[in-house]
């Protein structure tokens, strides 16, 4: 299907494109001679709106608008990277706990994970986070639970949700 076939046939084009537009885009096709003011609409208009589909067709995959893809996305390949370093084998839990486990997101929220490790010091969790955080999203708030304080720990704990648990 050309592109002046599918301009002809597709409804939802009109949503996007004016009347007057759709008749400029098939004179410029056909290759009629434009009006200066077509000229003027065609580079003014009608090429910034082709601009802006050819910069969103590489993102294709959102375009389904499903609810909170983004942020499950996130939390999937932090998930991959957390499970992927050479810290894999002391990992006991990967979890999500906050706003995004408890579905209270806003748009300032960040996402929340805490790993708990088999046996961690404070200095290896410094640098596992470090490591971690930079392959990460930047809402990713990467923590370790074996070093938070308890407070913290009984509320991941009550509302946390597990991502991840390693098999004994």
């Amino acid at each position: 299907m050309s592109i002046l076939n599918l301009i002809n046939t597709d409804k939802n084009i009109r949503r996007i494109f004016g009347k007057r537009e759709l008749v400029i885009i098939e004179k410029q096709l056909l290759g009629v001679q434009l009006k200066s003011s077509e000229k003027t609409r065609l580079s003014r208009d009608i090429r910034k709106k082709f601009e802006a589909i050819r910069s969103l067709a590489e993102f294709k995959d959102g375009f389904e608008l499903k609810h909170g893809q983004i942020i499950k996305k996130s939390i999937e390949e932090a998930k991959e990277s957390i499970l992927k370093s050479k810290y894999f084998s002391r990992i006991k839990k990967i979890i999500l706990y906050g706003s995004a486990a408890e579905n209270k997101l806003t748009l300032l929220s960040d996402i929340d994970i805490a790993v708990e490790f088999d046996h961690i010091s404070s200095k290896e969790a410094f640098k596992f986070r470090l490591e971690i955080s930079r392959k990460l999203d930047e809402r990713i708030d990467l923590k370790v639970y074996n070093v938070l304080p308890n407070k913290i720990k009984r509320e991941i704990d009550k509302k946390g949700r597990i991502l991840h648990e390693q098999k004994n």
